[in-house]
């Protein structure tokens, strides 16, 4: 989950205590466990597929038990729940191999992007002074970017003259602005294309910083969201090293590009030169 040595630490000792007294997150850490054997051992494949399967079907029954009571006894073990579900979502080839054409594949990331979105909000609206302060707040410390984000490529900086060229309304500009934010502080502090990462670490770090209003325009289709997708895919693609992530990122851009039509062709050149050049 991270390269950071007491963070990688912290994982393997200190989440387990808290899992120990949630079922819930028990359930999706043994969940993710299995999966990752999926991933690694070609032997017993369909067995830990299906008990992958089961275990996160228990974690999501607890989970949604107690999403609306979120309160300082839960949050520390939501938070980790909802970084091991943005992994395991992502990690499930399962999830993906039976598809067959670009349009379901983009269901299936919006979907994973929602879900993540909608987990961890839960926690850090209300709570991040009290997550700071916990027994994982080490796992919260992090790097902060400030705009003007001088490393970031000129690429993404550009995606604000989209925004403008395009006729919309003041909330879905407000919206859009966000989420261009939040990528280009993303693309930052990941060092994106610099650096090719081998975990997962902050790289579900945009997902929950998306307003409601981008997340309608993102679940209606709409080309400058589906754009802006394009280049988190370009910040998957820099993790593909993750056994967690693996390709994602470039078939979410693929699938993007298929679908949006040529008038935004211009806006998913730099992608697509992404993918196809690393």
């Amino acid at each position: 989950m991270t390269d950071v040595p007491d963070q990688q630490e912290m994982w393997k000792t200190t989440v387990v205590k808290i899992a120990l007294s949630h079922a819930f997150l028990l359930n999706e850490v043994l969940a993710i466990a299995a999966l990752h054997l999926v991933a690694c051992r070609s032997e017993r494949h369909d067995f830990w597929q299906t008990r992958s399967m089961e275990l996160q079907s228990h974690a999501l029954i607890g989970f949604n038990s107690i999403e609306k009571e979120v309160d300082e006894t839960n949050c520390v073990p939501i938070l980790l729940f909802s970084a091991l579900l943005g992994a395991h979502l992502l990690g499930d080839r399962s999830r993906t191999q039976n598809l067959t054409s670009h349009s379901e594949y983009l269901d299936h990331a919006v979907n994973c992007v929602g879900l993540m979105r909608n987990v961890r909000s839960l926690v850090l609206k209300q709570w991040t002074a009290t997550l700071r302060d916990s027994s994982i707040g080490a796992l919260m410390m992090t790097r902060n970017p400030q705009p003007p984000y001088h490393d970031v490529p000129k690429e993404c900086r550009e995606l604000t003259d989209m925004v403008r060229q395009s006729d919309l309304g003041v909330s879905s500009i407000e919206a859009y602005d966000m989420a261009i934010d939040r990528l280009l502080w993303l693309f930052d502090l990941a060092e994106v294309p610099s650096k090719v990462h081998d975990t997962p670490r902050s790289v579900f770090a945009w997902p929950v910083q998306l307003r409601d209003e981008f997340m309608s325009l993102l679940n209606r289709r709409q080309p400058e969201a589906l754009i802006i997708l394009a280049y988190y895919g370009v910040i998957l693609h820099f993790y593909r090293k993750a056994w967690c992530i693996g390709n994602s990122g470039a078939c979410l851009i693929r699938a993007i590009d298929a679908l949006v039509g040529n008038y935004w062709s211009r806006w998913l050149q730099w992608p697509m030169q992404m993918i196809a050049s690393t």
